[in-house]
């Protein structure tokens, strides 16, 4: 399995300059980064830099929006730019103001969770549309895999992976649901996500361009 790779400078850019390339930025190194940089993907057609630690909410759009200009100034663009972030207990100003800002550009889109990205693991075992905070989210993650459950575990992709297409479609489901309380700003619904879009797509980038 190939693994995400970050850009290590002119050099390698100009060897890449052909490639379908997108960027992932999410708020912190490790969890749901990790677990992103999990899929398959052809690297002879698609290059996929990651960008960790970016901060909450505003911080990792604002640093999504700083690279993408960035590699637009270097005649390197990317096709387009993923920024991953919870809910969490920000505060709601600032995850607004992360969408308003997302949404003034068409090559980026906010990949949220509300309450945390953990709802997207448990939407593998089972469809939630009632509230939940993330201590108790994380009791229930923790009941359906049988073990304790470490943010920083790389296998989760692994062991979620046969369970996948339930968690797209439930989450879809949610999304709908989100959707029709609120079609303007789904995203203020406990529980709500669209990562299932960011995974059908890192999908497609192994199975469209073999």
């Amino acid at each position: 399995m190939t693994r995400y790779r970050r850009d290590r400078g002119p050099e390698r850019r100009k060897a890449k300059r052909k490639l379908r390339r997108f960027l992932i930025v999410s708020e912190d190194s490790r969890s749901s980064l990790d677990y992103l940089c999990s899929f398959p993907f052809n690297p002879k057609i698609v290059e996929i830099i990651t960008e960790g630690g970016a901060g909450n909410t505003v911080g990792v759009v604002d640093k999504g929006i700083e690279l993408k200009e960035a590699a637009q100034k270097d005649s390197n663009p990317f096709i387009h730019v993923y920024c991953v972030f919870d809910k969490d207990d920000w505060n709601s100003n600032r995850y607004e103001a992360a969408f308003a800002k997302a949404n003034r550009h068409n090559d980026l889109t906010a990949i949220w969770a509300n309450e945390c990205f953990e709802l997207w693991y448990l939407l593998h075992f089972e469809y939630r549309n009632t509230s939940i905070a993330r201590n108790e989210l994380c009791k229930l993650l923790e009941d359906r895999l049988g073990t304790k459950y470490r943010k920083t575990d790389e296998s989760i992709y692994k062991l979620l992976l046969e369970k996948q297409e339930d968690a797209i479609k439930y989450a879809g489901r949610l999304l709908s649901e989100a959707q029709k309380d609120n079609q303007m700003f789904p995203w203020r619904k406990n529980p709500s996500t669209n990562v299932h879009m960011l995974v059908q797509k890192l999908n497609s980038l192994d199975e469209s361009f073999r």
